[in-house]
């Protein structure tokens, strides 16, 4: 028996989302980058890229530790491993930022556009959706 895979409609939020997030924020993060780079110059373009990269890997570490922990069957292993992640992680957070607020070259507020980068990109989404989605029912309606 052969299942056919109905069409996915760019009007859902599906296993896909975060990983089009991701590719959204990665090219937001190149063009913002080039555009602080060219405008403001290149401390405040690094800046940006670091808090950037702040920003994506917090939201994939708390992918990580949500598809750990949510798969079926998890053990008390799986604890062990979130408490690991989640020291590491906010360590090294917070050795990050004592380092960048040493640091002459730091934007403090380009950092913090970066900082917000995933928030911004997922407030685009949602409206893109909020958007389409009364769009797309009033074409099927007068169809």
């Amino acid at each position: 028996m052969v299942l056919s895979k109905q069409p996915q409609s760019s009007f859902e939020v599906d296993g896909r989302f975060l990983r089009r997030i991701y590719y959204l924020s990665v090219f937001l993060t190149i063009v913002m980058s080039a555009l602080f780079g060219i405008v403001y110059g290149f401390p405040t373009a690094l800046s940006f890229v670091v808090g950037s990269l702040f920003s994506l890997g917090a939201i994939l570490t708390l992918e990580f530790v949500v598809r750990l922990m949510v798969r079926p069957g998890s053990k008390p292993k799986t604890k062990r491993w979130l408490s690991l992640v989640a020291l590491g992680k906010y360590t090294l957070i917070a050795v990050g930022f004592y380092f960048l607020m040493k640091a002459n070259w730091l934007n403090i507020y380009s950092f913090a556009i970066g900082v917000g980068l995933i928030q911004i990109v997922v407030i685009l989404k949602a409206i893109k959706l909020m958007v389409l989605i009364p769009l797309h029912s009033k074409t099927n309606k007068s169809s």
